[in-house]
């Protein structure tokens, strides 16, 4: 089963809200939704644990957020 099978819209309504996002951020925010902890999106991503918490960093700056807000629980509730 794909991803976008079981979370349809996901990516439309992330691209929708946020089109500066670009396929590395997408994929980041897929991995977030999958509730994956940051190991295993490293060896998904083929980067260091460090380069993905980087990476996350990065994202809550697009999204917006501040550093109080949980960026998996946002991610999870699109």
């Amino acid at each position: 089963m794909h991803f976008e099978q079981v979370h349809n819209d996901f990516f439309d309504q992330l691209k929708t809200k946020y089109p500066h996002l670009n396929s590395s951020d997408l994929k980041l925010c897929a991995l977030l939704k999958l509730k994956l902890d940051t190991k295993e999106i490293a060896s998904i991503m083929n980067i260091s644990p460090q380069s993905v918490k980087v990476a996350r960093s990065r994202l809550r700056k697009k999204l917006e957020l501040d550093l109080t807000s949980n960026l998996s629980a946002f991610i999870t509730q699109i």
